[in-house]
């Protein structure tokens, strides 16, 4: 069974009509009937019941036009996406971004120029932890994602760009004894414990935990943001957070600067031999990244 006789039967099916069928397919009668013939030969069904005039669906027919007539949807809607595709003027691009964090420059930036470029491309955006969106890249439920250079790079099925950097700051309640002052360290922070989230298991946050550990800072693992920050307001203890992170701008939480901390290189990430066509225009909206500039 082909695309050729399905559209031949969907058509004789909806006028109940050999020949009116074959006329809206720009067909012979007699090239029609051989299509449908054939089908109902290698399908062992009998699909209509002709008459001298007219024809009509058995009840097997009827079944099989609603399911191919579904098919059919299925399958223009298929072949639409995939010529857009093909032409490079529309279709979507999934963009994964880290839970909690603002969109800013340069992400800000590609997504405003790559819009006014290709305004026919929906982006569609998605928010996910760590460790979810690395595995929505390597599954390929997005195209592209905005994170951390520490939670792609040591994927084999991934690679990324560096776009820049972000500062990582310590967010404590904001009636911490601390809270607002300057030229802090973290030794001044020794009788504090640190909360941490489980996808933050890094190089990078590993370094902070040596480090806690090496001055014997107790920490507590939070099994998600929202339950970091609730522990964090509720004064259980202070936590590092991107400079980006949603919470700065909240009026219970305040952040502050430690040279310890250091910086997270951030990086636009996708799968390799990804085959959207538009993921290479989105990456190259993000300008070269030069360290120390």
């Amino acid at each position: 069974m082909n695309f050729s006789q399905i559209r031949c039967f969907l058509a004789a099916a909806e006028y109940l009509s050999f020949t009116r069928a074959a006329d809206s397919l720009y067909l012979s009668q007699p090239v029609l009937s051989r299509q449908i013939a054939a089908m109902e030969e290698e399908l062992g069904i009998e699909l209509f019941v002709r008459e001298k005039k007219s024809v009509r669906l058995t009840q097997a027919g009827q079944i099989m036009e609603e399911g191919l007539r579904r098919l059919s949807l299925e399958y223009e809607s298929i072949l639409e996406k995939a010529m857009a595709a093909h032409l490079g003027f529309a279709g979507n691009l999934n963009i994964g971004i880290v839970e909690g964090q603002n969109i800013r420059p340069p992400l800000s930036d590609a997504l405003r120029t790559f819009h006014e470029k290709y305004p026919d491309i929906r982006i569609n955006p998605s928010r996910h932890t760590m460790r979810n969106l690395r595995s929505a890249l390597i599954n390929g439920q997005i195209d592209a994602g905005y994170t951390a250079k520490f939670v792609v790079e040591e994927e084999e099925a991934l690679e990324y760009k560096e776009v820049g950097t972000v500062r990582t700051m310590l967010c404590v309640p904001k009636n911490h004894p601390l809270a607002g002052k300057e030229n802090l360290r973290l030794a001044d922070f020794l009788n504090d414990r640190f909360i941490t989230l489980p996808e933050e298991e890094s190089r990078h946050v590993a370094r902070l935990s040596e480090v806690m550990r090496a001055r014997n800072i107790p920490t507590l693992m939070a099994p998600d943001i929202g339950t970091l920050a609730l522990w964090v307001e509720a004064g259980y203890g202070v936590a590092t957070m991107s400079e980006n992170h949603a919470l700065r701008h909240h009026p219970d939480f305040v952040f502050l600067s430690l040279p310890e901390l250091g910086d997270v290189v951030e990086v636009v990430a996708w799968r390799r031999g990804n085959q959207n066509p538009m993921l290479p225009a989105f990456i190259e909206q993000f300008p070269e990244y030069k360290p120390g500039k």
